[in-house]
């Protein structure tokens, strides 16, 4: 019998071919609805701006946008999340509900050279929306893991890292916004070493990221220390001052006459900050490997910065619930070099390659300020991820079988509720062994008692509420008329 990595990786289109993938397709459906995740259908078709505004600009060349007949300009999906959470703000804009969405379909990806049919794959992913704290990322992660375990696929790695630490390091270096993204830029750079640091600073020099300034520079003096934003409103009114409300510039527009003023001006991030930022960031990106050996050396570089302190610690508590699942222990290893997206996500981020580490299957992370990119008045937590299935399925060697279930029942549903977060690992454990036994089971942390579970409800009945106290003792109460 023909295996699926066969039939994928030869592009073999036929019936059995797109049984095997459509069967596996809803394998996935399945798992994710065991952790409460409901299927949503999407289009294929949306307004470009979209996902610009979800990919900081990082997608653009891959869109196939056209045209539409009111001169607007549109795309097929070149991913989900921007629509998923686009779509959210759109229908339920000022609630907190947690809204657990999965989605499967084609996205389209223009690669140069690449003949059509190459340029679209299945994407399938989940997105948290509304939930925020460790024990909703590990439960992500973790449903993450379970998707090549439901494939057959053993021989995987995990990455992760959380962008925060990374960020709060620049941020204590109070670098301009060009410095900050010259840093990031060079990043590969710093990992592989192939470029010293003096050589980046004499690269950053020839463009005008560093350089000399008159310490009697009133201009430089008057905006040392500020965002670029904030830099060009003060440019901006001594442009006025100087020159009166209109100020006579010729063909150059004021804000052209900043942008090159600030450029010149930002020769002002100094030789020896920028060294020490890329030095410690050097450091950072290189710290890759088990949990316990290098979070040490980690938590050394950000002793000054608080808010990667918190980052590191919320990583370890998301990394030690997800591990108290033995099959995981040596899959999961920390890399403060994964710094995909980071113009998108800014928390934990991971990604799940095959043994080899040469492949990536899938990968995600945390992305709370994305509401906001897309016209929310504030921030919603949310987090997700996404396979290639495609993907996935060449790095299985799976038979089609005729019994494989296609149905998306379960025989009974379960709500676990936790008196208070002390009980994160319980509560995940009680899961784990309800969805063996055959259950739809969720982890609500936004209900604090039975009570409230049931008075909180929203449509959905669950046959069991398992409330655990703070001191781990479990109640199961058996119920037809409880929901979240």
């Amino acid at each position: 019998m023909t295996s699926s990595k066969d039939i994928h990786s030869s592009g073999d289109k036929s019936e059995y071919s797109w049984l095997t993938k459509r069967r596996n397709e809803d394998k996935f459906v399945r798992l994710c609805g065991s952790f409460g995740y409901e299927y949503q259908e999407l289009p294929l078709l949306a307004p470009t701006d979209v996902f610009l505004r979800k990919s900081g600009g990082e997608l653009a060349s891959q869109m196939l946008s056209l045209i539409d007949a009111t001169s607007n300009l549109i795309s097929l999906r070149p991913e989900f999340t921007a629509l998923i959470v686009s779509e959210h703000l759109k229908t339920q804009p000022d609630t907190s509900d947690i809204r657990r969405i999965q989605y499967s379909g084609p996205v389209f990806r223009q690669t140069l050279g690449a003949s059509l049919s190459e340029q679209y794959f299945t994407q399938v992913g989940v997105e948290l929306i509304g939930a925020r704290g460790p024990i909703s990322d590990a439960e992500l992660l973790y449903l993450a893991t379970q998707i090549p375990e439901q494939l057959g696929i053993t021989d995987y790695t995990v990455r992760i890292t959380d962008l925060r630490v990374l960020n709060s390091l620049l941020d204590s270096k109070q670098l301009s916004d060009r410095a900050r993204t010259f840093i990031i830029a060079s990043v590969p750079a710093l990992q592989s070493r192939t470029t010293s640091v003096a050589q980046l600073l004499a690269q950053a020099q020839d463009d005008h990221i560093i350089g000399q300034n008159p310490s009697n520079d009133h201009l430089h003096i008057a905006i040392s220390g500020l965002q670029d934003d904030q830099a060009k409103e003060v440019l901006h009114g001594f442009l006025e001052w100087s020159e009166g409300l209109a100020p006579n510039l010729g063909q150059r527009a004021a804000d052209d006459v900043v942008d090159r003023l600030l450029r010149k001006l930002r020769g002002n991030d100094e030789r020896d900050s920028l060294q020490e930022a890329l030095l410690a960031i050097e450091n950072l990106v290189n710290l890759k490997g088990n949990a316990d050996d290098i979070m040490a050396a980690a938590e050394t570089l950000v002793e000054t910065c608080p808010e990667g302190s918190t980052a590191l610690k919320s990583l370890r508590t998301v990394i030690n619930l997800v591990t108290d699942d033995p099959n995981l222990s040596s899959k999961i290893s920390v890399d403060f070099g994964l710094i995909k997206g980071i113009a998108y996500y800014d928390g934990i981020v991971f990604d799940i390659t095959n043994a080899a580490g040469n492949k990536i299957l899938g990968g995600g992370g945390r992305y709370d300020n994305l509401s906001t990119d897309l016209g929310s008045v504030c921030e919603i937590p949310s987090a997700g991820f996404a396979y290639n299935l495609e993907a996935l399925l060449e790095s299985a060697d799976l038979q089609l079988s005729a019994d494989d279930p296609l149905s998306n029942e379960w025989s009974l549903s379960t709500l676990i509720v936790m008196e208070d977060a002390t009980q994160d690992l319980v509560a995940l454990r009680l899961s784990r062994q309800y969805r063996e036994a055959g259950h739809r089971v969720v982890i609500d942390s936004q209900y604090h008692s039975v009570a409230e579970a049931r008075s909180k409800s929203s449509g959905r009945t669950w046959d069991n509420i398992v409330f655990v106290s703070a001191s781990g003792d479990t109640e199961v109460h058996e119920t037809n008329t409880s929901s979240t």
